[in-house]
């Protein structure tokens, strides 16, 4: 409510009765102040006592036009409220308030009220209007009967007033648990985002793995077929061209053997390291699927919290505070590695060892028996 002392001063409202006739056209008088310059857009208002924006009148009118430059600033100005924007009841209290066309409250009266009367009331009401000096006499009942409106009048205030702390203390209660629920539900989220980072991260290794798997088996390829490759060139060759060889060619099988050996002793652990990551990428998405449902639960049950929360504090005619709230969901596929095949067993072409001497022949006997082993294992 307006507490300027200053402003009020401007405009002082002359006459204003205690009470005035329900459905009677009521005239409401007042001065301005000599510095004071009212304009068209200045208008006199109904408040009921307890006001605290202009906003909150009862109805208005407009002052009177300014036309008459020589009419003093100090004379009486009227402004006429017709019966039919009057308030129609007789327990509020209300007051004439001067706005001016800044929306500024400019002077205000004494509280009054509306009154059903009797004619008695009326015609001394018309004489009291005529002569102020007159005395008017009210009965004892009367009197018993306004002191018990008053007493009823601030009954009802102080009611009103119970109820008021009541909802402000109740709003506050909301709005803790409102804050509460939304300290939750940014933990939630935060905690899902990191979920959701750490599962990038094992899906990007498992990727890595797979490739160099792959390369793995394409060098294992190769060295297979440098292998039969070799083999070729040992049936090409006859026992005359091999005769000075011997030595060359074994130590020559001997390494590659050696590289067989290596390469697939490499790939047994590559094999090995895949597929304990493997396990661990199921079992991490597993727990992964467990927490994304249960952070969906929990998020399901904060938004319901919530819109029980805004249905009573509209049930409660206080405005609620917006509380944006998103859908979060995560789908997280599950990685379904290829299984690692290897190379069949080396073609054996030389059954008996034709065309090669005993020691050639046992060299790679030996080989075949050596890839043919490793290769099942693998498998």
């Amino acid at each position: 409510m307006y507490n300027s002392t200053d402003a009020f001063s401007q405009v002082a409202f002359k006459d204003v009765p205690q009470s005035y006739p329900l459905a009677t056209t009521i005239n409401c008088c007042y001065t301005l102040a000599a510095h004071f310059q009212p304009s068209p857009r200045d208008w006199v208002g109904i408040f009921k006592v307890g006001w605290s924006t202009i906003k909150d009148y009862h109805t208005f009118m407009w002052v009177e036009s300014c036309g008459d430059s020589n009419q003093e600033p100090s004379s009486t100005r009227h402004a006429y409220f017709k019966e039919y924007y009057l308030p129609k009841d007789d327990l509020d209290f209300y007051q004439f308030c001067y706005v001016n066309s800044s929306g500024q409250v400019c002077g205000a009266s004494t509280p009054f009220c509306f009154k059903s009367q009797h004619p008695n009331d009326e015609q001394n009401a018309a004489n009291g209007s005529d002569n102020d000096d007159l005395m008017v006499i009210t009965t004892q009942e009367e009197v018993e009967q306004s002191d018990r409106e008053i007493a009823a009048l601030k009954d009802e205030a102080h009611r009103i007033r119970q109820q008021n702390e009541e909802l402000e203390t109740a709003l506050r209660e909301e709005r803790r648990e409102a804050a509460i629920l939304k300290d939750k539900h940014d933990e939630l989220a935060s905690e899902l985002y990191s979920t959701k980072q750490q599962h990038e991260r094992l899906l990007s290794t498992w990727q890595e793995q797979e490739e160099e798997i792959q390369r793995l088996k394409e060098m294992l390829t190769h060295m297979n077929n440098q292998v039969e490759l070799q083999e070729q060139n040992l049936a090409e060759c006859t026992d005359s061209d091999r005769k000075g060889d011997d030595g060359g060619l074994l130590l020559q099988i001997e390494l590659q053997l050696r590289e067989a050996q290596a390469l697939i002793a490499n790939k047994d652990a590559v094999i090995e390291e895949k597929n304990n990551l493997t396990a661990v990428l199921k079992r991490h998405n597993q727990e992964l699927a467990q927490e994304n449902q249960k952070l969906t639960d929990d998020m399901e049950e904060l938004r319901k919290t919530l819109d029980d929360l805004q249905k009573r504090l509209t049930a409660r005619s206080v405005k609620p505070e917006a509380t944006e709230m998103c859908d979060i969901s995560d789908d997280t596929p599950v990685a379904n590695p290829n299984v690692l095949s290897l190379p069949g067993e080396l073609p054996r072409k030389y059954a008996g060892g034709g065309g090669m001497s005993r020691a050639q022949s046992q060299s790679v006997s030996f080989l075949h028996a050596h890839l043919r082993r490793h290769g099942a294992e693998c498998v």
